[in-house]
Parts: C-alpha cells; sequence; structure tokens
C-alpha cells in the first residue's frame, strides 16, 4: 500500500508544482512551523519543540502524551491539521547543513552499516564505499531519492518557498538565539541520536571522484545556500541564517526580524501550494 499512496501523492504534487515529501511539523502553542530536513540537526529541533510544548501543556495542567523519539509525532509535535490561517502567524523556519558532511553522515547512518536494499536508488547496487553510492545516488532522479539522500533544497522546496528563517547547522547558535528570542520557554537542546561524525571522516571516505559527484549531486545545495565547494571549508558556516533569498550575516537582523514577528503576510503566497498539497494529502489519508 505504501508504494501506491506514495504514486499518488507524487501525482498530486506534481500537479500542484510541490514537493511530495517535504514534512512540516508544528506545535500548538509555540508560534513555529519547522520543515524537516533530515541530517540537518533535526532530532536536536524536533526535540526542543517537543520539550517546550511539553512545559507548555504542563504549566495549563493539560494532560498530554508525548513520544520520547524526536522523529514520531504526538500531542506536542504534530505532522497534520496545520490550518491555513495559523500558518501566516508562525515563524517557517528550517535548517541545512554542508552538502560534503550532510552526504557522509547519511552514508554512514543508512548505508554502511544497514541494509541499503531498502532503498530503490540503492537496490541492486553493489555498494562497497562512499564513492560507489554516491554513484548510484547520480544515477538516480534527485526528486525520487530518499529524503536522506537527496538535495537539501528539494526537501525544502526551496526557493519556492519563502522562509522566514533557513539556519547553518555550523552556526547553531543563530537559531538557539532565535527561538529563545520568540519565547524564552524553548532552548535548543541538543539531541543526536544519530550523529556519525562525519566532519572527522571525510578524508577517509572523499577521493577525487566521490568530490566530483558531491558537486553533481549537490550543485544546487552549495549554490542555493552559499557554501563553499571546499573540503577544507566544512566546518565554515556562511552566514548568520538565509532571510528570503539572501544569506544574513549580522545578528542584528535576526533580532529585528523576532520583534516583527513573521515576513509573510495571509495568504502566505509562496506557501499557498504546500498548504493545498498537504490539506488533500491529510484528507486522502495518504
Amino acid at each position: 500500500m505504501k508504494p501506491i499512496k506514495r504514486s499518488i501523492r507524487g501525482v498530486i504534487s506534481d500537479a500542484l508544482g510541490v514537493s511530495a515529501d517535504n514534512k512540516l511539523l508544528w506545535t500548538p502553542d509555540i508560534p513555529i512551523v519547522y520543515v524537516d530536513n533530515p541530517k540537518c540537526g533535526s532530532t536536536t529541533i524536533k526535540h526542543s519543540l517537543k520539550e517546550a510544548q511539553a512545559a507548555e501543556y504542563f504549566r495549563a495542567g493539560i494532560v498530554f502524551k508525548k513520544n520520547e523519539i524526536p522523529h514520531k509525532a504526538d500531542d506536542c509535535l504534530k505532522n497534520r491539521g496545520l490550518a491555513k490561517f495559523a500558518c501566516s502567524r508562525r515563524f517557517l523556519v528550517s535548517c541545512v547543513r554542508n552538502p560534503f558532511t550532510r552526504a557522509l553522515s547519511s552514508y554512514l547512518d543508512k548505508v554502511a552499516t544497514s541494509d541499503h536494499s531498502i532503498y530503490p536508488e540503492l537496490r541492486n547496487r553493489n555498494i562497497e564505499n562512499f564513492e560507489q553510492h554516491l554513484l548510484a545516488l547520480a544515477d538516480f532522479r534527485s526528486k525520487r531519492l530518499n529524503c536522506h539522500f537527496r538535495p537539501q533544497y528539494i526537501n525544502l522546496d526551496f526557493p519556492s518557498i519563502e522562509y522566514d528563517a533557513i539556519f547553518y547547522l555550523e552556526n547553531l547558535s543563530a537559531m538557539s538565539e532565535f527561538f529563545t528570542g520568540i519565547t524564552p520557554k524553548i532552548t535548543l537542546k541538543t539531541s543526536a541520536l544519530h550523529a556519525r561524525s562525519a566532519t572527522s571522516e571525510l578524508r577517509n571516505h572523499y577521493t577525487d571522484r566521490a568530490v566530483e559527484l558531491a558537486h553533481e549531486i549537490y550543485a544546487q545545495d552549495f549554490s542555493l545556500f552559499g557554501y563553499s565547494s571546499s573540503l577544507n571549508d566544512v566546518s565554515v558556516s556562511p552566514g548568520e541564517c538565509i532571510l528570503g533569498d539572501r544569506i544574513i550575516s549580522d545578528g542584528d537582523v535576526l533580532s529585528d526580524l523576532v520583534s516583527r514577528g513573521p515576513i509573510r503576510t495571509a495568504p502566505c503566497k509562496s506557501f499557498d501550494a504546500t498548504m493545498r498539497y498537504h490539506r488533500l494529502v491529510d484528507a486522502l489519508g495518504l
């Protein structure tokens, strides 16, 4: 049934011109909509949002259910039911990561020590090292790659969707200050259940050919998010965050954003198609 549902979602998303697999996560009381981007601090972000919402429920004396697994939706962190009118009153945010380290982290987590045959793009491929993994990805349509492997701009549907802020994993302090600025009740609590220390493993896995393949597969990520194409710069954040289509290096701009509120006005024009898609998928039980 899952492949059939996936195919139907693909048809609907293509008709609306949006990504079929972007995951919107939100909490009832914290004014944030987080667009999930695997291997980019998503566990930390989800965990932090859950903890903040749980504290809100506790203070209000509301009985709730919270799954201790950050990636599981519950009363504190929801992936369905976001109303369109609520969208314009929430900050739309996500986080990106250097394509070199993200690609390697995904390989180490999902392929090197796991059964990679569960991924169609890797099925029937002899994957004995990272370079062979990238070769398999390069032979597959980017949009149909698993969300852990596919380019980040597709996960985020960027720049089609205009975000209030896209943060850099290499500069978590900016995202932490942003969250705390929205409400002191939320703090960024590091949780890295699937961390694979990819940065320290780069030189052990990146051959010259692997570097070329990463540039090819993730060309848009390097360009749109401002990352250097050199392995020597993997720990360097391009800035504080991305606002609209601009990379911001001034922390004061972030403070202004928090005080001003979400930059989108109702209706959220760049987000309308995505919201229509998710409402339709929810209604059809897909």
